[in-house]
């Protein structure tokens, strides 16, 4: 199993983390950083863990943080669409 951030999103991890390191210091980013890591071990032990939603994507809510992993699974491989803030712009990765 392996977990691949399509090109359109990969900017979208150090961009939550850089917000909310300048909104709510570097412990809260430690913490966020660390959740990344968790839903990705999660992930790769239990690929339907997410909810189904548009298409063939799911979501993976990142517990209190305000974001969700948005990934499809093609084969052996998880692909993460998107890491989205949960009340911006829902559903802008649905094209990815």
């Amino acid at each position: 199993m392996q977990i691949v951030v399509d090109p359109a999103a990969q900017h979208e991890p150090d961009a939550a983390l850089q917000w909310s390191k300048t909104t709510f210091g570097r412990g809260t980013a430690a913490r966020l950083q660390r959740r990344f890591e968790q839903a990705g071990q999660m992930l790769m032990g239990q690929l339907a863990i997410g909810t189904p939603d548009a298409g063939q994507a799911r979501k993976l809510r990142l517990g209190k943080f305000p974001y969700s992993l948005a990934y499809r699974l093609h084969g052996g491989v998880i692909t993460v669409i998107a890491v989205a803030h949960q009340s911006r712009h829902p559903e802008y990765w649905v094209g990815r």
